[in-house]
């Protein structure tokens, strides 16, 4: 493939999630979301699976919500953790989705910026550390792209924030049990 990748002109009156949620579904591929808008190749970096294991690889999601925050989240000036949950569950309508989205407390508001999701080919990844989570370890080039805005992100008011000295744990019992102001 080596060259330019190309944006997908989505010019539909559907959100962009539901349009990735279809080609995930429908086209065995998944997503991943970046501030970036250039990039040819995924590299490998260490990270963190949800489980906690480390791991040195490329990061997608077979969500498009999950990916679209990470678009969005204007990661050059952040400092502190995120802490993000995604769980889908198949039922007799369709997939049923939750979601959990966290900032560190001393973040600004506006914290968002325009973003890209990239297009990946799903039988480079395997699993990782839960169900809407997938790794691949080594680069990897994108099929296409989709530009999207915080506009895109179905929850930017539901973003909650939480103490950075703060156990994991704690964070989403609050967010289970009290109801933000």
């Amino acid at each position: 493939m080596n060259g330019e990748v190309h944006f997908i002109q989505y010019k539909s009156a559907y959100p962009k999630y539901l349009f990735l949620h279809y080609l995930i579904e429908n086209k065995n591929v998944l997503v991943h979301g970046s501030n970036d808008s250039k990039i040819r190749k995924l590299e490998p970096k260490v990270q963190t699976l949800f489980n906690g294991k480390p791991v040195r690889a490329v990061f997608a999601a077979s969500d498009g919500v999950w990916s679209m925050f990470f678009a969005v989240m204007n990661k050059k000036d952040y400092e502190g953790s995120v802490r993000n949950l995604c769980l889908t569950l198949p039922t007799k309508k369709g997939i049923k989705r939750y979601y959990y989205f966290s900032v560190n407390e001393n973040q600004e508001d506006n914290c968002w910026i325009d973003g890209t999701i990239y297009i990946l080919p799903k039988d480079r990844f395997s699993q990782g550390g839960i169900k809407d989570e997938w790794v691949c370890e080594s680069t990897i080039e994108p099929i296409s792209k989709l530009s999207v805005t915080q506009d895109d992100f179905p929850f930017l008011d539901k973003v909650r924030k939480h103490k950075e000295t703060e156990s994991i744990v704690k964070t989403i019992a609050r967010a289970l049990l009290i109801k933000p102001s």
